[in-house]
């Protein structure tokens, strides 16, 4: 509170006081009196526990400076007061001025003036404390600079991060060449930025992260700095407005959307509203802090490649320009869409190379290196390639280390990571949005809601499984707190030293803190998310309340596990003073020496457990067969069981190497005492630690093995799946008329007639009418100067019609049919209203004015020459062309397309295509032939129109047969799922997985139609 008092300062009263005595018995009436000067003091207390803790990633930033600030109202950043420790106690300030308002102001600017100077630490980790009244934006930036400090990047870009002016020296990070490469230091000129909105709070002791634990802290926020929250940060400040959390939450979904896309924004459910509270993670170091879900891999993944751009700060400018023009990717600026093309690319390579790192071995690694590699620089020399190809190796193996030490260290296990990192290369294939897919609409909201349901259901599962954890260590707790105290004797006392030791080791190993302060961040995370849909729709309160409820009872957590963690630390200075006060110091460290030996030959059964079972698993995995659906899908699930299992060994062997470390701590400290034994102690864990690498790199393999036969049985499953949907396609195909002998006979049959009756009329008169001697059952009418023929069967009502006109070396004919096939198949020649109407659209079809979707049905005869009524029976025919619009319906399936045909009579060869759609089937048939007065030679193709691309192509002749494939898209690729053979009746497919269905009744291949 700050106390305000007006009253005389020193000066201004001995001032005051000698003008009264001057004035007192002096008749001088030229004395002029003087007003007192007034001043102002401003006095108030300060506490600075509001925590703001979070990390600088882009890789790590090493030592960095960091600059605290809040906003105004229009958005501008102003100094703010802040310290680097929670305060015990408050400071207090004092002020004078000459007016309340400078006092107050002075008082503020103290606080202010005594900042400190906060650097990051190598993790890029920092934490700042704001006075317990702040509340509001705070902006804080994070800066490494090329020269002048000791500040520095670390390189987590897989492709590296440019070239050193120097050579570093060659160390654990650095191999001396000038390649800045994955996981190394460099110096660089880079500011990040976040925005992070504190609210008022009451007390909260849950010090859910940086400290934790300190009763000091009266709130804690998470508010990790990383490419996302700059753009954010950067896009709040520009807009020249107040920041709250709708404003940060609003901007957050906007970056994101605009950068990634809304099917990537969706693996971000639990962090939209506020990138600042995850995506913290450096590839190359990653802590453990941060689990790798989805959606922190895919903002890690990004970070990555942009770091591997060649200028970051480039890329970030031209991100935040095209957001702030609607549209990063295809934006009308051609630099910015380039931006948005180069780092397609480089998030496509990142994504690429990190599914070798979480699903292979080092040469996997490697050759995804390579391949980046060789996109990056197409024109790159042989030089350079094999120079990169020798480099990759050593990149490889870092790559590989540093995911070993993220499941080591609890970010993923395993086949966890495995999956991710598939999810993830699948949502990043097409990152950013274009036009309508920039403005996010109810269906996307829906979307996040369910995402965010689902996160928040996990957690809530998660923190279930951590208080019962808690309540097993309290329990245990308790037991070893009853061996202290009054019941501590020189009997128990190294007992109680060795049940101490456990219990801390067994604490360090459960990591119940940091799960529970996990927990607790994510429940914000899932908060704010939920009251940005609550902003959309109060149908979304159910989330925010699940939401709240969590990141209550993860409070609770945390308040527990400080507890343990105190009482712990309690029993642990009751140990250390009890060795003292029973002077038991070697008694006490053999006995821990051999309950911590003990503990790691329990790990050490557990292992070879998991082993056996990880080893049972693979072989029934490598011996399952694929051949058939069934098949498939049981090796999928032996294979993902094998998957788990070598995670499991995995998980196993890492709690080993832990109670190894451990016990050797424990032995050492033993043998440091000169205790009988400690040595062959030290000697038996060496070996077990030995054997255990050995084991480590056996689930490794074994992990690597199970993961690409579960990626076998997937591909096996999926294009089984295609089959189902191949073979019911071409039992479809089959039983339609339009492609069977039924319906290819109708149309046959109309030719005959048409030909028949055109023959008998070219023997008679320029026109007249009758009934065909030919065709009994058929009458025409016909007009040789008018070109016009109408021909109908009276019996079964069918009719044909045709009108015709020369057009130079053409005579192009408009016609129409209704024909019966067998069956009671109708068969129509669809033409227009009137014949007059046809053939004009048929003589500019003929002309090329307008294309096959213009006309009805329409035969062109192509001549060697001029024709007209006088030499058209002299003349040559050299092409024939018809396209014909279809109908045809036999009750079952029906058919609506277009029917063309092309005859070459100079080359004897011909095409036929027929497109259209049939039951609910949008197919296209295109038969080729050659020669058909000798033995034939065909080509047939059937493409459906669907998502799988359905196509049957078939080739040969009568003597040789004709065969071929069925094709089907799978995996974005064409590939074959059976052959094809030409029986007499029809067609045979043997299918991939060795069936053999024999189709009757069709007849696919045929010149005569």
């Amino acid at each position: 509170m700050v106390k305000r008092t007006i009253k005389f300062t020193p000066i201004a009263a001995s001032v005051a006081l000698t003008l009264g005595l001057t004035a007192c018995g002096s008749d001088n009436d030229r004395n002029i009196p003087v007003t007192p000067v007034e001043s102002f003091t401003a006095t108030g207390d300060a506490q600075f526990n509001i925590e703001v803790t979070g990390k600088a990633v882009k890789g790590s930033m090493k030592n960095a400076v960091v600059t605290v600030m809040t906003l105004d109202a229009s958005g501008q950043s102003v100094p703010v007061a802040f310290r680097s420790a929670a305060s015990a106690e408050a400071e207090s300030f004092s002020e004078e001025a000459l007016s309340q308002d400078a006092a107050d102001a002075a008082v503020e600017a103290s606080k202010i003036a005594a900042n400190p100077e906060v650097l990051t630490d190598e993790n890029g980790r920092y934490s700042i404390y704001l006075d317990d009244d702040f509340t509001g934006p705070v902006y804080i930036t994070v800066k490494t600079s090329e020269e002048g400090d000791d500040s520095f990047l670390r390189c987590d870009a897989y492709v590296g991060c440019g070239t050193y002016d120097e050579a570093p020296e060659v160390d654990d990070e650095n191999d001396g060449d000038t390649d800045i490469e994955f996981g190394e230091w460099y110096k660089t000129d880079l500011e990040l930025s976040v925005v992070k909105f504190i609210p008022a709070v009451e007390a909260d002791t849950s010090g859910a992260s940086g400290a934790a634990g300190d009763a000091n802290v009266l709130g804690s926020y998470k508010a990790n700095v990383t490419f996302l929250t700059s753009l954010v940060a950067g896009l709040l400040l520009d807009s020249g407005s107040s920041v709250d959390e709708d404003a940060i939450a609003t901007a957050s979904l906007n970056t994101v959307v605009q950068v990634m896309g809304q099917d990537a924004a969706l693996l971000l459910s639990a962090i939209i509203g506020d990138l600042s509270n995850g995506g913290a993670v450096d590839l190359s170091n990653v802590d453990g802090e941060e689990e790798l879900t989805d959606g922190i891999l895919a903002i890690a993944q990004l970070s990555s490649s942009i770091q591997g751009l060649p200028s970051i700060g480039d890329v970030m400018s031209s991100i935040k320009a095209g957001i702030k023009s609607g549209q990063f990717k295809g934006n009308t600026d051609a630099g910015i869409a380039a931006i948005a093309t180069m780092l397609q690319t480089a998030i496509t390579n990142t994504a690429n190379i990190f599914v070798a790192v979480a699903t292979g071995d080092e040469t996997a690694i490697e050759n995804a290196l390579k391949a980046a590699f060789s996109i990056n620089n197409p024109n790159a020399t042989q030089a350079q390639i094999d120079a990169f190809a020798a480099n990759s190796v050593g990149i490889a193996k870092k790559a590989k280390a540093a995911k070993d030490k993220a499941v080591k260290n609890g970010a993923a296990t395993d086949a966890g990571l495995a999956a991710a990192a598939v999810k993830v290369k699948k949502a990043l294939e097409v990152i950013g949005c274009t036009g309508a897919e920039c403005t996010v609409g109810d269906d996307f909201y829906t979307a996040l809601a369910a995402a965010l349901t689902v996160e928040v259901t996990a957690s809530q599962t998660a923190l279930t499984a951590l208080e019962m954890d808690i309540e097993t260590a309290q329990s245990s707790l308790a037991d070893v707190q009853a061996m202290g105290g009054d019941a501590l004797t020189a009997d128990n006392a190294a007992a109680f030293v060795s049940a101490v030791t456990l219990l801390k080791n067994e604490a360090a190993t459960a990591g119940l803190t940091a799960k529970a302060g996990s927990i607790f961040v994510k429940s914000q995370g899932y908060v704010t998310a939920a009251k940005a849909l609550v902003t959309q729709s109060s149908d979304y309160q159910q989330i925010l309340d699940s939401a709240t409820s969590l990141q209550t009872d993860a409070g609770v957590a945390v308040t527990d596990t400080v507890a343990y963690d105190a009482a712990l630390a309690a029993l642990v200075a009751e140990a250390e003073a009890a060795i003292e006060t029973f002077d038991i110091a070697l008694a006490a460290a053999k006995l821990v020496a051999e309950d911590t030996a003990d503990v790691a030959d329990e790990k050490k059964s557990a292992a070879d457990t998991a082993e056996a079972a990880s080893t049972s698993a693979l072989a029934n995995a490598e011996g399952a067969m694929v051949d058939t659906a069934a098949n498939a899908t049981e090796a999928l699930e032996l294979a993902m069981t094998a998957v788990t299992a070598a995670s499991d060994f995995a998980a196993a062997v890492d709690a080993l190497e832990i109670a190894i470390e451990q016990a050797l701590v424990a032995a050492n400290a033993y043998l440091d005492l000169e205790g009988e034994g400690a040595q062959a102690m030290i000697d038996a864990l060496t070996a077990m630690q030995t054997a255990a690498v050995a084991q480590g790199e056996l689930a490794s393999e074994q992990f690597v093995t199970a993961y690409n036969l579960q990626l076998v049985a997937e591909a096996a499953v999926a294009k089984l799946e295609v089959l189902t949907s191949v073979k019911a396609t071409s039992e479809s195909l089959s039983t339609m008329t339009v492609l069977t002998n039924t319906g290819g006979q109708a149309v046959i049959d109309a030719a005959d007639v048409l030909a028949d009756v055109i023959d008998e009329l070219a023997e008679m008169g320029n026109s007249g009418e009758g009934t065909s001697t030919r065709q009994p059952d058929w009458s025409y009418n016909y007009d040789l100067d008018a070109l016009v023929l109408e021909l109908e069967n009276e019996t079964t009502g069918e009719m044909i019609s045709a009108s015709a006109s020369y057009q130079g070396e053409q005579l192009v004919v408009a016609w129409g049919a209704t024909l019966m096939g067998e069956n009671d198949a109708t068969v129509s020649l669809v033409t227009a209203d009137t014949q007059a109407q046809a053939l004009e659209d048929c003589v500019d079809f003929a002309a090329g004015t307008i294309d096959a979707t213009q006309i009805d049905s329409c035969l062109i005869f192509t001549f060697d020459g001029a024709v007209n009524a006088d030499n058209v029976d002299d003349a040559e025919i050299l092409m024939t062309e018809t396209t014909n619009h279809v109908e045809i319906m036999d009750g079952d399936s029906g058919f609506t397309g277009m029917l063309s045909l092309t005859a070459d009579d100079a080359t004897d060869s011909g095409s036929i295509t027929l497109e259209g759609v049939s039951g609910d089937v949008d197919f296209k048939v295109m038969t080729t032939f050659i020669d058909s007065d000798m033995e034939e030679a065909s080509a047939l193709d059937i493409t459906v129109n669907n998502a799988m691309g359905y196509t049957l192509s078939i080739t040969g002749n009568e003597s040789a047969g004709y065969t071929g494939d069925v094709m089907a898209m799978y995996n974005e690729m064409m590939m074959s799922f059976g052959t094809a053979a030409k029986t007499t009746n029809g067609l045979s497919i043997t299918y991939i997985d060795g069936d053999v269905v024999d189709y009757t009744d069709v007849d696919l291949i045929d010149s005569s139609k």
